[in-house]
């Protein structure tokens, strides 16, 4: 069936964005612990108010009690990497074919027209997603956000960034038991966090030491007391592998490893966590994913701002005789309790 050259352009620009959103965008594990929020500004913003955790002094009667007086909050202000991917669909075979005809388009080929569109916009959603991806994975390694124009420090504690040194996992009189328990007594202690159940993501070499490590291989032999629980992995749906748990003194964790892989600027493929490396959070850390507003033509033809984590965009240039599509996107992982996370450095091999 054919569509009328008059309704071809105008349902071409409403079916996309349907055909678009159909598609199931790639699930990430680390993006897990970081809950995107839409900002409406260039810039976002977190307040940070340190509690302590003092107790209260009980007071004679009839006296006026402890004054107390609060520190103010500090604000933190960033302005997230801006990410812009664009095609041309004029030099897709079909775009003449479909939107070139004077007598309108046949329904078929104008169905694979949107079709193979929403596919390439879709492939230029992943490349973010990606990069977002290692975002995540650089606030919890280092707490250091590396962009183009200048990286974002979140000053993460000494205390949270440990060198396992002469003590990593393969030294035969290492125990690494006391590694996990304190990465636990630093998030409750200064990461505030209550639980004492910890997430483990482990290097694919941090990980396989720690199942050489005599010690713990020790542990796994008590089958009767059942302190830790090691089995076959079991694939989870957002491509990390989770491993079992197992328990120190006062914490249990579960450990998980995550063999996914990204190409750097390079062409060289890296993994999100760095082979030698541990990374400890709570099970439920204070984080999030902003997505702060991307530049637009506010008032052209109608148009009105969009707040959305990704803003899809389509232009003619008359002169290059292009019709280009993009996609927008300004993100940025925050660890808002940036004391939430415990990295150490568990081997010395496999750099």
């Amino acid at each position: 069936m054919a569509i009328p050259a008059s309704q071809v352009r105008a349902l071409f620009t409403q079916k996309l964005i349907d055909v678009y959103q159909e598609r199931i965008r790639p699930t990430a594990f680390l993006r897990g612990f970081f809950p995107a929020v839409t900002e409406p500004t260039r810039y976002v913003e977190i307040e940070v108010e340190r509690m302590g955790e003092k107790i209260a002094v009980d007071v004679v009667r009839g006296t006026e009690g402890n004054r107390n007086v609060f520190a103010r909050s500090t604000q933190k202000i960033f302005e997230p990497p801006m990410y812009r991917e664009y095609f041309d669909a004029t030099h897709l075979d079909l775009y003449d074919r479909v939107l070139g005809s004077q007598d309108g388009a046949n329904g078929r080929l104008f169905a694979r027209l949107l079709n193979t569109i929403a596919d390439k916009l879709g492939s230029l959603q992943d490349k973010i997603e990606r990069s977002i991806e290692l975002q995540c994975a650089q606030v919890l390694l280092d707490g250091i956000v590396q962009t183009s124009l200048g990286n974002i420090d979140y000053k993460r504690k000494a205390g949270s960034l440990v060198d396992g040194n002469a003590n990593y996992f393969e030294t035969a009189s290492m125990n690494p038991f006391p590694v996990f328990e304190a990465a636990g007594v630093f998030l409750r202690t200064y990461g505030k966090s209550v639980d004492g159940h910890f997430n483990v993501i482990l290097g694919a070499t941090a990980f396989s030491q720690l199942l050489l490590n005599s010690k713990f291989q020790t542990r796994q032999n008590l089958f009767h007391m059942k302190l830790d629980d090691v089995t076959g992995p079991a694939r989870n749906g957002t491509g990390a592998v989770f491993h079992g748990r197992i328990s120190s003194d006062n914490y249990t964790f579960d450990l998980w490893t995550y063999p996914q892989v990204y190409e750097d600027a390079n062409g060289v493929y890296q993994p999100y966590i760095h082979n030698q490396k541990m990374v400890v959070i709570p099970s439920s850390p204070r984080f999030k994913t902003a997505f702060a507003a991307v530049p637009q033509l506010i008032g052209e033809e109608g148009q009105v701002p969009v707040q959305a984590p990704f803003v899809l965009g389509n232009f003619r240039d008359k002169r290059n005789a292009t019709h280009e599509f993009d996609i927008q996107s300004a993100p940025l992982a925050i660890p808002v309790a940036v004391d939430q996370i415990y990295t150490v450095k568990a081997t010395g091999i496999g750099g």
